[in-house]
């Protein structure tokens, strides 16, 4: 059986202003899908996240996300409200009784965050630094049960040990879709199975991680010159016989 469709944006366009960051792409993500998005600086790349959550405007085009299809998304940046705890931002409303038996919950908190004590969950989310909001946010996302997960820049102030045990856990998770923004390489390779390039509004797609789409995109670029220096060849060909005037097209 072919895996579940959990989101399709068709004939999308994204500008900013008068600057263009997606023109016509037809794109979808289906569940277990494991998907790098890679390209410059700029190019669109969050752009396209954003828009698979259904959420972001766009000019054109249509974006569909199934009926019963949850979406999580961890952004680059957050807001947290200045009373948030750690507890109403990753398991709002749950009394520690409730959710202490749940071994998803126990192994995020404590991969994560270290544990769950109550000095911990009680600490208020606004007054953490960079990479303990960005913990608690990877927290709220994995522990709630979405379908498709989109990451922009997760590892962001990470330390190498969380960003270990982060893959290892995507990993135990396969019916879960993810698309992923990092300039990580080790995480896409680590990760993904398929590649989105943005370049001028466009997206190129590619099968593996990090590592096979920089050779894939090699090979792509080797092939688009040798086909543009035949057709130079070409050209320069029929020139000449342009210039050899009436007597060679008689020939």
């Amino acid at each position: 059986m072919a895996p579940k469709n959990l989101v399709n944006i068709e004939a999308v366009s994204k500008s900013f202003g008068k600057r263009p960051l997606l023109e016509k792409v037809s794109l979808g993500v289906s569940a277990g899908e494991r998907i790098a998005v890679v390209g410059r600086n700029g190019a669109g790349k969050s752009t396209l996240l954003k828009v698979f959550t259904g959420v972001e405007s766009v000019n054109s085009g249509r974006v569909t996300v199934g009926s019963d299809v949850h979406v999580e998304m961890v952004s680059q940046v957050d807001s947290p409200d200045a009373d948030a705890t750690v507890a109403s931002v990753v398991v709002p409303g749950r009394p520690i009784h409730e959710w202490a038996g749940d071994a998803r919950v126990r192994d995020v908190l404590t991969g994560l965050l270290g544990g769950f004590n109550d000095e911990l969950l009680n600490a208020r989310v606004a007054s953490m630094s960079g990479g303990e909001r960005r913990r608690v946010q990877l927290a709220k996302a994995l522990i709630n049960d979405c379908d498709l997960l989109l990451l922009d820049e997760p590892t962001n102030h990470l330390d190498v040990d969380v960003i270990s045990w982060l893959v290892d856990h995507l990993k135990s998770r396969p019916k879960l879709a993810i698309v992923v923004v990092t300039h990580d390489r080790w995480f896409l390779d680590a990760l993904c199975d398929r590649t989105w390039e943005v370049v001028l509004g466009n997206v190129e797609e590619y099968d593996g991680g990090y590592s096979a789409f920089v050779l894939a995109k090699a090979e792509r670029d080797r092939q688009a010159s040798s086909s543009e220096s035949r057709r130079q060849n070409l050209l320069r060909k029929e020139l000449a016989w342009l210039r050899r005037g009436a007597p060679a097209r008689t020939s």
